[in-house]
């Protein structure tokens, strides 16, 4: 295992925190960190600086409420997940939601096709048919051009209601600041008649049914370690979403977090 500079400055946060005095949180190893690593007392003074670091971790994670497992100095799956939920508490001061637990609401008050295209077929009318106007209740950035600024999309004519609905409560919630700030607002797509990426069927897209959000930072193959998403200041975006029937990739299946489609 080696350890980045965001290891170390995580590592130097944490020693400074519990009074260790690794002075400055820089990501560099430098003696003040090393003395400070010495004077950990759980952590045996013949390991190696690697792993009384990765120690340490298992420690600041542990006196953090967070399970790393046992702290033997070594780097495995379990103190993999109990770094990446410390270094979201000591971003944002929170601790991320037992995810296992999360169960999206199960509601459908539009009634909502299943995912097989004779449904949404017959809901929607065929790929590509059947598209409207929609003009968003906020601005939104095109998030491959984000110099480019976008005020109405081409939906399904059956979504445009739920879909202007949905935007304009999260305009609400979160105002226009808050909503750049949390990228809500950097839109990846919507109409787009296509074959699933990886696939054979039919995208989703296809019907314009589906919207996808920051991708860059909500990648098709990124779980809940990774996709920005999935941290918990955007549950109150999920909810709005949820509560119109609309089904999250990320919360029910965990990937593609950027996708939300109008479909159960």
């Amino acid at each position: 295992m080696k350890l980045s500079k965001e290891h170390i400055k995580l590592i130097q946060n944490q020693l400074n925190k519990f009074g260790y005095n690794a002075s400055s949180e820089d990501g560099i190893v430098g003696n003040n960190t090393k003395t400070a690593l010495e004077k950990v007392a759980e952590i045996p003074s013949d390991w190696n600086f690697t792993r009384k670091a990765i120690a340490f971790i298992q420690i600041a994670c542990t006196n953090n409420g967070i399970d790393a497992g046992t702290i033997d100095g070594y780097w495995g799956p379990q103190t993999d997940y109990a770094f990446n939920v410390l270094l979201e508490f000591v971003e944002t001061g929170l601790l991320p939601n037992a995810w296992r637990d999360i169960i999206p609401l199960n509601v459908n008050p539009n009634n909502w096709p299943l995912q097989e295209e004779t449904s949404m077929n017959s809901f929607y009318g065929e790929v590509g048919k059947n598209q409207v106007r929609l003009q968003l209740p906020y601005p939104h950035r095109l998030s491959w051009d984000k110099r480019k600024i976008v005020n109405s999309i081409f939906c399904n004519e059956k979504v445009h209601d739920s879909l202007h609905k949905i935007l304009t409560n999260v305009l609400n919630y979160y105002g226009i600041d808050e909503i750049r700030r949390l990228r809500l607002d950097l839109w990846g797509g919507c109409l787009n008649v296509r074959k699933m990426r990886g696939g054979t069927k039919w995208s989703t897209h296809s019907w314009g049914i589906a919207m996808d959000y920051d991708p860059d930072n909500n990648r098709l193959k990124w779980g809940r370690d990774q996709a920005s998403f999935a941290k918990p200041e955007y549950d109150k975006w999920w909810e709005l979403w949820e509560a119109e029937g609309w089904t999250s990739l990320g919360r029910s299946k965990n990937y593609d977090w950027m996708h939300i489609q109008a479909t159960k």
